[in-house]
């Protein structure tokens, strides 16, 4: 038996469900055709001994050498190979049989035409690293390198007069698609990886302070970032979900909330499909045609004006479990929509046949869901998780979430029903079942798409609610224990189905709005956020860099304009020039009166959030929303020309900080109902939650409150009735107090601006207890 037909039994053997003819064809076919399997075989009959090896370079050519040239080092094992997890060495190595299998890596020239031999039948090259563009005149190649997605979404591509026999494949393009995908995320994680030097950043003062602590810059900025500039990363869906909130915060909540649902029977996908597809066959036609009915529906929401003019507006696609994207779609209009004017725009009945046949049957077979049930299984601890059936009524009020109980009536109040045919059956069904829709937009796109009349800010939470959602996991590495690698946990993190390979192949966006959202830095004086490599660090000690708040200060010193403006004012008036670092006046928008060359857009600045726990600059923060037209961090401080010492001391003089008559209240209402060990709880989460503005007031006021049962127990521990509070039984609240505040924000009292505990004092008072309790208790017992 020769080593053809011996493979072919080993394969048939694995698996009984294995054709042997069709492996028998298979394999002739891949001998005759595939050059790697070509290559493999002679490369085996050239090894001169057992104990050498052939090495297939993964991006690189020797000089004057071929790109399957053989190397000879030793090793007695054998299989195709690509090391793990180290990224700089990608060659396949080829060793003798020993049965042993390693995996070859996803960035391996040769790796496409390995995992996928049918759809790359003669072993031709796939991407590698060091690829370059050609130019479309000439035919050369260029100086620039082909990214991963830039490649993939070029093979993906339909062509005049070309046959891409990828896109006949089915499930199996569909694994390729995604496969390719995290190829592509994988070179863009590695890119991170291998680049933290040149990315990573520290705070300005924590990098001069480690300077001139050691002078050794080496040892600054060693945690591995995920950058928030890649998109679908934690940081990213965060800074976009804090994006979102500025919309309400300057234009208040949205009107309308829009779901739009991609459709697989709409019409254009068929005239694309080929012979015996099906649309499941062809993810990358319905991502092509969903973007652009999504661009479609938003030209005629905000171009056509069909609810009146738009202020602003948002979306966000995401993906149905069965693989199909959706939108969600917030609107902000010019003219809100009363309440009386809801009907007018959003139905919530089935139609008329009769009046309009077209509308009821695209609402029947689009806009009604369920039934509940076996048939539509939607139940989540046996309520609908969409709400349904919902409240018939016969006139539309307002709801108690923000959104409104539509007018929906029953069949004895001029309602109507049909029949739907749901899993081969039909199903009568009434206005108890019909999804909120606005009759235009169906009718036009012939899709799901549903309109909710939204007044609250719960809608912005929902189509942000990604931030917080956890997602399947998707194995692509496991990072040590303990580590800080934020690249590695995102990795284990993502679940990508076909269709989002697609979309994201095709570099489709996944989030817009209008107007754009400039993010504005917070710092303190000389903590400004500086990128640095090994190289530039000191220059970057000595000159740190400006930042859009020091240019801010700038403007504010030179421009009367300026003066005039708010933090987060800045981005409507001026644009951020990334190159000179400083702000500059717009030159195109509606003119300021009476300040020429002054024009201002509806771009909106937001000012990054800081945690109350960084107290300082929290208070900084507080300072930049409230005063106009600082010239300096020193000017910030100033009030009624007195420098204070810290920003809190700032606020508190401009009356930004309300006074604590509220936690005053609170505690005294906590001592008619709470025991001391209560009122020091109570006490600990006002101070590290709720920052009072005179803490010791407080805690004056009420200290003897909060240490009633410590005085109590060491009457009962000293026998002695007659103890009164002193100074060592406060000084044991305060030390139970700062550990609950260590335990809530790491942070003792002397950082909330209360007195420190003297611990010392706390041994030598446990002592003291100690004592009192080493007696004998039998001779007490023959004493009394």
């Amino acid at each position: 038996m020769d080593d053809s037909a011996r493979q072919v039994d080993q394969r048939c053997a694995y698996n009984n469900s294995v054709k042997r003819p069709v492996v028998e064809q298979l394999q002739l076919f891949f001998h005759q055709h595939n050059a790697l399997v070509a290559l493999f075989k002679t490369a085996l009959d050239h090894m001169p001994s057992d104990n050498h090896k052939i090495v297939i370079k993964a991006d690189k050519t020797p000089a004057g050498q071929h790109i399957r040239r053989f190397n000879a080092p030793t090793i007695d094992e054998f299989a195709i190979v690509i090391v793990g997890e180290n990224v700089e060495n990608r060659d396949i190595v080829l060793h003798r049989r020993n049965n042993q299998l390693q995996r070859v890596s996803e960035t391996h020239r040769s790796y496409d035409a390995l995992q996928y031999p049918i759809l790359f039948w003669q072993g031709e090259d796939g991407y590698h690293f060091l690829m370059k563009m050609i130019n479309p005149v000439t035919g050369s190649e260029t100086n620039k390198k082909v990214s991963s997605m830039n490649y993939y979404s070029y093979r993906l591509m339909v062509r005049e007069n070309e046959v891409n026999h990828i896109l006949k494949c089915q499930r199996l393009f569909h694994q390729y698609a995604v496969d390719m995908y995290v190829k592509v995320e994988t070179e863009r994680l590695t890119f991170i990886r291998l680049n933290q030097e040149k990315l990573r950043s520290e705070e300005y003062i924590h990098l001069r302070d480690a300077i001139n602590a050691d002078g050794n810059a080496q040892n600054v900025g060693r945690t591995t970032i995920h950058p928030a500039t890649y998109v679908g990363s934690p940081r990213h869906m965060h800074e976009y979900a804090q994006d979102a909130m500025s919309y309400v915060r300057h234009y208040e909540t949205p009107d309308l909330f829009i779901t739009f649902t991609c459709k697989p029977q709409w019409t254009e996908i068929p005239q694309e499909l080929f012979i015996g597809q099906s649309p499941i066959d062809r993810h990358d036609i319905t991502a092509r045609l969903f973007k652009r009915k999504l661009k479609s529906l938003m030209d005629f929401i905000v171009k056509q004006r069909v609810f009146g003019e738009t202020r602003c507006w948002m979306y966000s696609v995401e993906w149905q479990k069965r693989g199909l994207p959706h939108a969600h779609i917030l609107i902000w209009l010019v003219e809100t929509i009363r309440p009386n004017e809801i009907d007018d725009v959003i139905s919530a009945e089935i139609p008329d046949s009769d009046e309009d046949p077209l509308l009821h049957e695209i609402v029947t077979k689009n806009m009604i869901h369920g039934p509940c049930g076996i048939l539509n299984p939607c139940m989540v601890a046996g309520k609908c998780s969409k709400r349904f059936p919902r409240q018939l009524v016969s006139e539309t009020i307002s709801g108690n979430d923000g959104y409104p109980l539509y007018r929906q009536r029953s069949t004895d109040n001029n309602g109507r029903s049909t029949t739907v045919k749901v899993n081969q059956q039909d199903i009568e069904v009434d206005n108890h079942w019909v999804v909120p829709f606005s009759p235009l937009l169906p009718k036009t796109f012939k899709a799901h798409i549903n309109v909710e009349f939204c007044h609250s800010v719960k809608s912005i939470k929902y189509i942000c609610k990604y931030v917080n959602k956890g997602s399947d996991m998707a194995v692509f590495g496991v990072a040590a224990e303990n580590s800080n690698d934020e690249i590695t946990h995102f990795q284990m993190g993502r679940y990508v189905s076909s269709n989002e390979a697609m979309w994201r192949i095709f570099s489709f966006p996944i989030h817009k709005r209008h107007p754009t959202v400039i993010h504005l830095a917070v710092h303190l004086e000389n903590g400004q956020r500086v990128y640095f490599t090994t190289e530039n660090v000191l220059q970057r000690v000595d000159r740190p860099p400006s930042t859009r708040l020091t240019s801010f200060f700038e403007m504010c010193q030179n421009y009367d304009f300026a003066r005039t403006l708010l933090y987060f004012q800045m981005s409507k008036y001026y644009t951020w020039n990334q190159s000179s670092k400083k702000f500059q006046r717009r030159k195109q928008g509606q003119q300021v009166p009476n300040y020429s060359h002054v024009f201002s857009t509806d771009a909106l600045g937001r000012i990054y959030t800081v945690h109350p726990s960084q107290d300082e600059c929290f208070y900084l923060r507080l300072l930049l929303v409230n005063v106009r037209g600082p010239t300096s961090f020193q000017q910030l401080r100033t009030v009624n020309g007195v420098l204070c010492g810290t920003y809190r001391e700032a606020c508190q003089r401009l009356g930004l900080l309300e006074n604590d008559a509220h936690w005053n209240h609170t505690l005294e209402d906590a001592v008619i109902s709470s025991n001391a060990k209560q009122m020091r709880t109570l006490f600990s989460i006002v101070l590290s939650t709720c920052f009072p503005s005179t803490p010791i007031d407080l805690w004056n006021k009420y200290k003897d409150h909060m240490a009633e049962d410590i005085l109590h127990e060491k009457r009962l521990r000293t026998l002695n009735a007659d103890l009164q509070i002193n100074e060592e039984i406060h000084n044991e609240a305060l030390i139970l107090i700062e550990d609950m505040c260590l335990m809530f924000i790491n942070k003792g009292l002397i950082q909330l601006e209360m007195t420190t505990p003297n611990r010392s004092m706390h041994e030598v008072f446990n002592v003291e207890l100690r004592r009192e309790t080493q007696y004998d208790s039998e001779a007490l017992k023959e004493t009394l």
